[in-house]
């Protein structure tokens, strides 16, 4: 292997990594310690198999000698930084842990398999969320998020937010369609769509809608999953709230916690209460968990009137996401959502 200058000296890989470097490597972790390509991976550094010919589990050394041979990065990654990395995949489940060495430094000589399932390709990227974190949840959620515009009754522009759910549906609040008379035009994924009375689908009970578009196949976010919220649950609002003084809609993401995950509304709607920021015009926007499910839509505040004397203390409450599935498919649309349920 390297010497230590190689592993982490000055030509190495030092300075913080950003997103897309830190998915490379990820992606390339899950291949290399794959337990299906074992004896692949072995190939590919040179090394030999045990006495038995059983390929064994590598280490993170191996995989730094992998990434140097196959020249994946302009400069050989830090090997510390690397160790953390597949240390964070195996904390969030993507790798298991196979065997510690007691005189490994930062765990460069722990060995590790990644075990595919089929329930994790499902999953398609949304399996690294956990790994990787919010930035990349947004990087991989924002190209699916959908800008509604229109006019209110007073003919101020208002807008909403939507999801691209498959290449010809978005999905919404109700509210957000029906407080507007919609655009007849949708500019969605860089292109413009139209849009008509005829193109929306509002369910009468459940404050959830559906918009079709005919045209170029939308692209929707493959592998999200819907999932029942479930209390304390670290969370994200994700959509285009109203940003007065700028230019343009900016999609935005803000953090927070689900602080009931089923609470019944005075007109008994069946939601959930969260603590991440929705503002006017996240409304139709997808609340997604830290590990990268769907776990409802935003709709409203639910603060109530407060006395002068009390503490302000605001919740935001969603539509849980067993509760959009539902009202999507009593559209009988044929749009297919993936919900995963407890066991």
């Amino acid at each position: 292997m390297a010497n230590d200058s190689v592993l982490w000296g000055v030509d190495t890989m030092n300075a913080p990594w950003g997103l897309q470097s830190r998915l490379k490597l990820v992606a390339l972790a899950c291949h290399f310690f794959n337990a299906n390509k074992t004896a692949e991976s072995h190939a590919a550094i040179g090394k030999s198999l045990s006495a038995e010919g059983t390929p064994g589990p590598l280490t993170v050394l191996d995989f730094l000698k992998y990434l140097e041979i196959n020249k994946t990065f302009s400069k050989t990654p830090n090997a510390i930084r690397v160790a953390e990395i597949v240390e964070r995949m195996a904390s969030a489940g993507l790798l298991v842990c196979t065997g510690r060495s007691s005189g490994s430094i930062a765990g460069l000589a722990d060995h590790y398999l990644y075990m595919p399932t089929v329930w994790e390709a499902r999953r398609a990227l949304f399996r690294l969320v956990p790994a990787l974190g919010p930035e990349y949840l947004f990087w991989l959620c924002a190209p699916g998020l959908v800008h509604i515009t229109g006019r209110n009754e007073k003919g101020n522009a208002v807008a909403g937010t939507g999801l691209v759910l498959d290449p010809h549906h978005v999905l919404t609040c109700r509210h957000v369609v029906s407080d507007m008379k919609v655009d007849g035009t949708q500019t969605i994924q860089g292109r413009e769509y139209a849009v008509n009375d005829d193109s929306l689908y509002m369910h009468t009970d459940i404050d959830v809608a559906v918009m079709r578009v005919n045209g170029p196949p939308l692209s929707p976010l493959e592998g999200v999953l819907f999932q029942a919220p479930v209390l304390a649950r670290t969370v994200y609002t994700l959509g285009y709230p109203k940003l007065p003084g700028l230019r343009e809609a900016s999609a935005t993401m803000q953090q927070g916690a689900v602080t009931n995950e089923a609470v019944t509304s005075l007109a008994g709607e069946k939601l959930f209460l969260y603590s991440a920021i929705s503002r006017p015009g996240n409304s139709g926007g997808p609340v997604m968990s830290d590990d990268g499910y769907m776990v409802g839509l935003s709709i409203v505040d639910a603060t109530g009137r407060y006395d002068s004397d009390d503490a302000f203390a605001p919740h935001y409450a969603g539509i849980p996401a067993q509760v959009v599935v539902g009202a999507v498919e009593d559209f009988g649309l044929g749009i297919e959502l993936q919900f995963e349920q407890y066991e």
